[in-house]
């Protein structure tokens, strides 16, 4: 016989069909358990894992068997409707009763008999009961109504919008359930689901307790099983198939018997190539099993195939929006089909009728069986197309990412349709950047349409106004930021101009000092003059021209310029007091530059030298209290250079107390000097900071309080607005240890913080124009909300949380490299409302992730600590979040949560990452317990 006109008996991804059950081999006794069980209770509810046969034993095992006469008692009369529930399971129940051959009428009466159908399931829990009366069946006939993918129900309740659908799911499975309680017709019901749907059932009354009592577990195949299903079909045909073949695709599927689909395909697609070999003298082999791809790419092979197929880019983009239309990981991320109409998928994918159907056919012809109807039945507006099989959402690689782009699209929608509603109702505002820009990119490339919308929300329009509203909100205030932000260019083009004239005179009057020898001291202190004015204004504007380049690049310009200079009068040799005063600024300036730019080493090792230098000049010349103001001032930027090194807490504390040594007595002969008395300020705050984080709190508060009461005298007399920045900062981190003390400190703790933003807040209205100001407000406003959070005064916690946003959201639009403390004030929103609030938590999360991929995908990434600092916090938020939503009963939001933690995971510290990833598995496992 010639291979070339065998029949090719493997059905691929689509089930066995009930005219094919001369090709299903391997499952007779599972098919006589069937029977069995039908006979003891009507309600026998086939489940099974996605790719376990559960479809194929029903249609070409049950029903074969039941129109042969193997249930002896009901007889071989039997009538049966087989349906999927899809968005519409009333209907599409008594379209499948409409058939001739169940409970339908002649041709011509059909479309009334189907609404008549309709109206009587509707009419009461017992209508299907009431239309197999209507229908005057024999009395020798049965009917069975076979409820395919029972599984869609459980999507469709949860994706629909209108509340009417989802009364139609509960009355469906009612009338399911009482057509079977009942005894005097012969109504049975089979119905297949996939196993990890089974604890949805909960969620329908009387549905657990059938689907008990009627339980079918569809077992794994065992070895001699698989052997039967693969060689019975190829001797029923007339075919060969070596042993070394069936081996081969035996040891391939190994224990993972869900690959049923998969393997059918494969074996289906190995056919065809041997048959198109030529090779009809010889057996089917591992040759022609290989050169489809084997089982692990055979079936994201021929797919691919198929795509390419398609020819053009518009056609591509047609499948594109078909497929990802087809699919469903939005309402349910384990993945369900989405049975849809040709007339629907036109409107998805803007295209007419007849182009969509082209690419169906393309799917579905001969060989490929990738969409249903098959290809013998023809189709039309109404016909509804439907993947064949999960197994190509699994295995198609294609069609993976494509699901991934269309579940993380239509959360966006959610997002947006959300936050329009939250604006409607007055509840919420309109969108700011960077959201909105997330968001106008979005719509860009997306290009949603309303028919692709309404799978999701009916809120289309809606939507469409909140952005353009959002959009013209942020351009008219774009417009009235711009005199502002020229004024801020203009100061900053200042400063620029004044470290340029800086440099020159550093530079004109270092030259003077070597060349012009009779005027060579006052010269040299013009130039020592000008290079510490280089130093004092480089170091202030560091945060301000964070995102400007080109000052950036002028500022390590300035900076290595003064330390030439420096290094110039450091090098000196000479006993004249002058120049060895001169050598030991040198020194300590070097040190600050070397700090300033992180070099610690090398800062220390100036620092050091600087010491010894104003330790003699202070020994020869008691009575220059200068010096030991150098000498105070040197120990304590010493003690700053080892504070930030772990290592180095003892010997910056020691540095800090050799400060104070020498600071103390300097203050107290001189109370009215102020300048003394803020320097020794400065010394007790940097050391309180060193002794909290090596858990001294008690030395700690005792060092900011000395701080407090030496700074508070002289801010209402100062004019320089550093002494109210230092004093606001003392309080801030004072109110940081009373929180951290507990409940019992948070009255003081109050205190302090509300007395550092009040401080700042003066030192910002009295320079508005300065950003780091701003900056440490915010700051201020968030700690301030933690306190809040703690003390479950939430609403003030929102309060004050939405000015560090607000503040925080205004510094970013010139300076995006705030944008990591933008999402960090996200993460805080969202743990203040975690209890109170979830959806508002989630959001908070979720803009947090957004503006941290963004800014992981900059070029302008500076320390990648801080980033993945933020990335932890806003890791810890989700676990709560996913924690929180179990307990409530959420199910769908703690995945929601989880599968987002998950996505951050590999941005984490190795530490952190193998923290977040125990709660991970611990929540997984949770919410797998569960189902």
């Amino acid at each position: 016989m010639q291979a070339g006109i065998l029949v090719n008996p493997f059905p691929g991804l689509r089930s066995f069909e009930p005219e094919e059950d001369h090709l299903f081999f391997g499952r007779e006794k599972q098919i006589d358990e069937l029977l069995r069980r039908l006979r003891s209770s009507r309600f026998l509810s086939v489940i099974g894992t996605s790719g376990s046969g559960k479809s194929s034993l029903v249609r070409s095992g049950l029903i074969p068997s039941l129109h042969s006469g193997f249930m002896v008692n009901a007889g071989p009369g039997w009538r049966v409707a087989v349906l999927r529930p899809g968005d519409n399971p009333l209907t599409n129940l008594a379209e499948s009763l409409n058939a001739r051959d169940v409970l339908g009428s002649d041709e011509d009466q059909s479309s009334t008999n189907r609404v008549l159908l309709d109206v009587t399931l509707r009419r009461s829990t017992l209508g299907l009961v009431e239309a197999f009366r209507q229908a005057q069946v024999p009395p020798t006939e049965n009917l069975l109504v076979v409820v395919d993918q029972f599984e869609e129900l459980f999507r469709f309740r949860h994706s629909c919008q209108n509340e009417n659908f989802r009364d139609e799911a509960v009355a469906f499975v009612k009338l399911l359930l009482e057509a079977t309680r009942q005894e005097e017709v012969p109504i049975y019901v089979v119905l297949t689901m996939r196993s990890d749907f089974i604890g949805d059932c909960m969620e329908y009354p009387g549905l657990p307790e059938a689907v008990n009592a009627g339980l079918y577990l569809v077992p794994r195949m065992t070895r001699d099983e698989l052997r039967s299903a693969i060689t019975g079909p190829v001797a029923v045909v007339g075919g060969r198939i070596a042993p070394r073949l069936v081996t081969r695709l035996l040891n391939d599927v190994g224990d993972d018997c869900d690959q049923l689909p998969a393997l059918q395909h494969a074996l289906m697609r190995t056919w065809d190539h041997w048959q198109k070999s030529g090779n009809a003298n010889e057996p089917m082999d591992v040759a022609d099993y290989e050169a489809i791809g084997t089982l692990e790419h055979a079936l994201s092979l021929h797919a691919e195939e198929a795509y390419q197929e398609t020819g053009s880019d518009k056609n591509r983009r047609i499948a594109e929006r078909m497929f990802k239309a087809l699919t469903d990981t939005y309402s349910d991320q384990r993945g369900v089909r989405r049975p849809t109409s040709i007339v629907e998928l036109a409107a998805i994918c803007e295209s007419p009728e007849p182009e969509v159907i082209q690419i169906v056919e393309i799917f579905r012809q001969r060989g490929r069986c990738f969409l249903m109807p098959p290809v013998r039945v023809p189709l039309g507006s109404r016909s509804i197309i439907d993947i064949s099989h999960e197994s190509l959402m699994r295995c198609w690689e294609r069609l993976i990412a494509w699901a991934e782009e269309e579940r993380r699209s239509a959360e966006f929608y959610m997002r947006l349709s959300k936050a329009s509603a939250w604006f409607e109702e007055k509840t919420g505002g309109l969108w700011r950047d960077p959201e909105l820009e997330f968001g106008l990119r979005w719509w860009v490339e997306n290009q949603p349409t309303v028919a692709w919308s309404e799978r999701y929300d009916g809120s289309f329009m809606r939507v469409v106004d909140f952005l353009d509203l959002s959009k013209t909100e942020r351009d008219r205030a774009a417009a009235a930021d711009a005199k502002e932000r020229r004024k801020k260019l203009m100061l900053t083009q200042w400063a620029a101009g004044v470290l340029a004239v800086l440099l020159i005179g550093v530079g004109y009057l270092a030259y003077l000092a070597h060349k012009e020898s009779s005027r060579a001291a006052n010269n040299l202190e013009e130039a020592r003059k000008a290079a510490d004015g280089v130093l004092a204004i480089v170091g202030s504007q560091a945060t301000s021209v964070a995102d400007m380049p080109a000052m950036n690049s002028f500022r390590q310009q300035l900076l290595a310029q003064s330390q030439s200079f420096y290094q110039e009068l450091a090098n000196l040799e000479s006993t004249d007091e002058g120049v060895r005063a001169d050598m030991a600024l040198s020194n300590s300036r070097l040190g600050d530059i070397d700090r300033i730019q992180g070099i610690l080493p090398d800062a220390e090792s100036l620092y050091n030298k600087a010491i010894g230098q104003y330790a003699s000049l202070a020994k020869d010349y008691p009575a220059i209290a200068e010096y030991r103001e150098e000498l105070g001032y040197v120990y304590n930027f010493l003690g700053e250079t080892l504070r930030v090194q772990p290592t180095r807490a003892s010997d910056a504390e020691k540095a800090y107390d050799n400060a104070l040594n020498v600071q103390q007595p300097l203050a107290s002969a001189t109370l009215g000097n102020a300048h003394y008395q803020q320097e020794l300020a400065r010394t007790y705050y940097n050391r309180g900071i060193l002794r909290y984080a090596t858990q001294d709190p008690g030395n700690s508060e005792s060092d900011f309080d000395q701080a407090i009461q030496l700074l508070s005298p002289l801010v209402s007399k100062a004019t320089d607005p550093s002494t109210a920045e230092e004093l606001a900062r003392v309080y801030n981190n004072m109110g940081n240890l009373l929180r951290a003390k507990g409940k019992s400190s948070w009255a003081d703790a109050t205190k302090d913080f509300t007395n550092a933003i009040s401080t700042d807040a003066t030192v910002v209205k009295n320079n508005p124009s300065i950003p780091e100001y701003k900056l440490e407000l915010a700051y201020y406003y968030d700690d301030f909300a933690l306190l809040l959070m703690d003390e479950n005064q939430l609403d003030q916690a929102q309060t004050s949380n939405l000015q560090t946003l607000n503040l925080i959201e205004d510094l970013a639009a010139p300076a995006p490299s705030l944008s990591i403390e933008l999402a960090n004030v996200h993460n805080i929103r969202a743990q203040i409302m975690e209890g109170t609030d979830p959806k508002q938590a989630m959001a908070n999360c979720q803009q947090s992730l957004e503006i941290l991929n963004q800014v992981k995908k900059s070029q302008n990434v500076g320390d990648l600590s801080d980033l993945q600092r933020v990335f932890r916090d806003l890791g810890y938020d989700y676990a709560d979040l996913a924690d929180r939503s179990l307990k409530s009963g959420s199910r769908a939001n703690a995945q929601a949560a989880l599968n987002d933690l998950s996505l951050l995971l590999p941005d984490l510290s190795d530490q952190d990452r193998t923290t977040l990833n125990k709660y991970y598995e611990q929540l997984h496992d949770k919410i797998a317990r569960t189902n």
